[in-house]
């Protein structure tokens, strides 16, 4: 099962920055806004249906069949992909750059580019600071509210829901002229909603923060997406997103091997309002540094 979910979770970090870096290719550069805000509420709707069908297969026909609609599903949209028409990119790498290692060239380009490079450093800090309330939510509300089902519903369901409206938001808009500040007011609101979730109150005032922390994720998550999609070389593009998907994503469990132990030690809703806090600080030199870096 370990070697599984190492395999699944390589494609996946194959997936997502081929697929960040291949919508410009797709989709006019007017309507990339409007179908990354598309594209999180589709993620969000994930969220939302995915455990509950998997909790009907799993009661009914048990977890043989999950993972076969799990490997027919996958199949299907592989067969979906494979009539998909991807023009060919105007311009091409010479044979010597295709041997380049990505990720090394990415590196290179990116260190060589201060704006990118103050935003993949700003991007890894952010994400360290995300990573307590989207790990350790559902240990909090364990310990802080009862762990009965509907506790830990609510709290997915919360997030889910403020998401899909954040990325709603996002694709209502053709196009937003400050995409940095976009991200900064991303940051911003999550570390305001984190903070106030580490606070001692009701169940139902803390949903409601989670529901305003969901809200702000698309902003950070589509801001960013969208921004390196505009600015970025396409011949360096899917480069660009694998070292911001490992900063984006893959930077979690890094970070829970200090919050995971940390969390037995030190009250989780202090936690997340010192990580809050620091992530309004961060917001705040994000925007005043890029913005001095503009392209």
């Amino acid at each position: 099962m370990l070697v599984i979910a190492v395999i699944r979770s390589f494609g996946n970090g194959l997936e997502n920055p081929a697929a960040n870096a291949l919508l410009p290719q797709l989709v006019p550069a007017k309507q990339i806004t409007r179908v990354n805000g598309y594209n999180q509420i589709l993620m969000a709707a994930m969220l939302v249906m995915s455990p509950l069908l998997a909790g009907y297969i799993l009661s009914d026909l048990g977890i043989f069949w999950i993972f076969v609609i799990d490997a027919l599903t996958a199949v299907l949209a592989v067969l979906c992909i494979g009539v998909v028409h991807v023009p060919t990119p105007t311009a091409r790498r010479d044979r010597a750059s295709k041997r380049q290692n990505g990720i090394l060239a990415g590196l290179r380009y990116v260190g060589n580019t201060p704006l990118l490079l103050a935003f993949m450093l700003f991007t890894g800090a952010a994400f360290i600071l995300i990573a307590p309330s989207s790990q350790l939510s559902t240990l909090y509300v364990n310990r802080t509210f009862g762990s009965e089902v509907w506790h830990l519903t609510f709290n997915e369901w919360s997030w889910t829901i403020g998401a899909g409206l954040g990325g709603l938001f996002i694709a209502r808009h053709k196009k937003f002229r400050d995409q940095l500040g976009l991200i900064a007011i991303g940051f911003a609101g999550s570390g305001i909603a984190f903070a106030e979730m580490g606070l001692k109150q009701p169940f139902i005032t803390y949903l409601f923060f989670m529901f305003i922390s969901g809200i702000f994720y698309p902003l950070i998550q589509a801001g960013q997406t969208i921004y390196l999609q505009e600015n970025v070389p396409a011949d360096k593009l899917g480069r660009v997103f694998s070292l911001w998907a490992i900063l984006s994503t893959g930077i979690y469990p890094l970070a829970m091997l200090a919050y995971g132990p940390l969390a037995d030690w030190v009250p989780i809703g202090w936690i997340f309002i010192i990580t809050g806090l620091l992530l309004i600080g961060v917001a705040y030199w994000f925007w005043q540094r890029l913005k001095k870096l503009r392209w």
